[in-house]
């Protein structure tokens, strides 16, 4: 699929599953999301890529660590 790509941060609010059809609610901070790209991009199709950064799970020095 070719098109515009946003990224931003954000979490997954809620999700449900219905006959068959997943709806994936997000909650984004407005600084990280650009709103301008989103009403644009949201006028056609969409392919999603999520992706989860789990460094919150490790102890405080190795993620210090990580980061330098």
């Amino acid at each position: 699929m070719h098109g515009k790509i946003i990224k931003f941060k954000g979490d997954i609010s809620d999700f449900k599953v219905k006959d068959g059809i997943v709806k994936i609610q997000l909650a984004a901070d407005t600084q990280d999301v650009v709103l301008d790209q989103l009403n644009e991009i949201s006028k056609g199709p969409l392919m999603i890529n999520l992706e989860a950064s789990q460094t919150e799970l490790l102890p405080e020095e190795t993620n210090k660590n990580a980061n330098s």
